[in-house]
Parts: structure tokens; sequence; C-alpha cells
């Protein structure tokens, strides 16, 4: 009988909380979001450039 009582406590207080936990969550990817903008890619290692030339097929 005791978790009869409880459980209502339990989702009442869930229910409080959700919505400040949502905007919580929104409010940490938006941040993110916006620190990531504003970084250049890290490249670890050497970045090669590489020109070509087209060749067309030699026909036998």
């Amino acid at each position: 009988m005791a978790v009869l009582r409880i459980l209502p406590a339990v989702v009442m207080t869930l229910g409080r909380l959700l919505p400040f936990l949502v905007v919580g969550v929104l409010l940490f990817f938006l941040w993110r979001r916006s620190v990531r903008k504003g970084e250049d890619p890290e490249f670890k290692g050497p970045v090669y450039t590489v020109d070509y030339e087209e060749v067309e097929d030699e026909e036998e």
C-alpha cells in the first residue's frame, strides 16, 4: 500500500520538474551548437592536395 502513496508523489514531482528539464536540455544543445560553429576543423596530420591531368585512353 505504501507504493500506491509513493507513486503519485513521484509522478507529481516529475511533472513539476519536466518543463525545467526540457528547457535545460534545449538550452544545452543550443549552446553546444553555437560553440561548435566558431571552431575550425582540426586536421591531425598532413593534408595533401593532388593536381591531376586527364589522359585519354589509348586505342590499341
